[in-house]
């Protein structure tokens, strides 16, 4: 697992913690504050900066950490404008919306959105192993194998973690990330 300067892991926990508790009301408008899908952006960069990848992962990106989101994207213009500038220690991100078959291989995170949930366990199939962060939004997520989902809580958004998909992996997932999140097993 990589070492972070303790202050700049304070700043990232305090941020996921405010993220985390931030109310979410559908009915607001964008001036009222935050959407769902803009606080969900803020938690995948959280997600990332909390998830250590084997170096060699990197090789087929350029050293760009990939995030890849399959079916119709919720985020919109927010996961660009967000994501746009920032890295992961020295990994720019990337993102590629519904990727090919040959760039899916090597996305670092993989957001499938609801309607592409039942598509994980094809992906695990063709993949097996694969060292990709998989976030979705539903139960079906989990059942195939999913690692990271998304839910609501009293109109708060949460996440659960399936450490048992995890460990598949040599993705190494900050005990710290574990600690915020509701442990869950399929």
């Amino acid at each position: 697992m990589m070492h972070r300067p303790h202050h700049a892991f304070g700043l990232c926990l305090a941020i996921v913690i405010v993220l985390s508790s931030l109310i979410w009301h559908p009915e607001h408008s964008q001036a009222d504050g935050p959407k769902e899908y803009q606080i969900k952006v803020a938690f995948l960069y959280h997600f990332a900066t909390f998830v250590d990848w084997p170096s060699s992962t990197y090789k087929d990106t350029d050293g760009h950490l990939r995030i890849c989101i399959m079916g119709k994207d919720p985020f919109g213009e927010s996961l660009d404008a967000t994501l746009r500038t920032k890295k992961i220690g020295s990994h720019p991100l990337e993102i590629y919306r519904n990727p090919s078959t040959t760039t899916l291989k090597h996305c670092h995170m993989l957001y499938l959105a609801a309607a592409q949930s039942s598509q994980l366990r094809t992906y695990r199939q063709q993949y097996g192993s694969a060292n990709v962060l998989t976030v979705g939004e539903n139960d079906i997520f989990i059942q195939h194998g999913g690692m990271i989902k998304f839910f609501l809580d009293d109109q708060k958004v949460r996440f659960a973690i399936n450490p048992d998909a995890i460990n598949k992996t040599n993705l190494k997932v900050s005990s710290k990330l574990l600690r915020l999140a509701k442990i869950i097993s399929p």
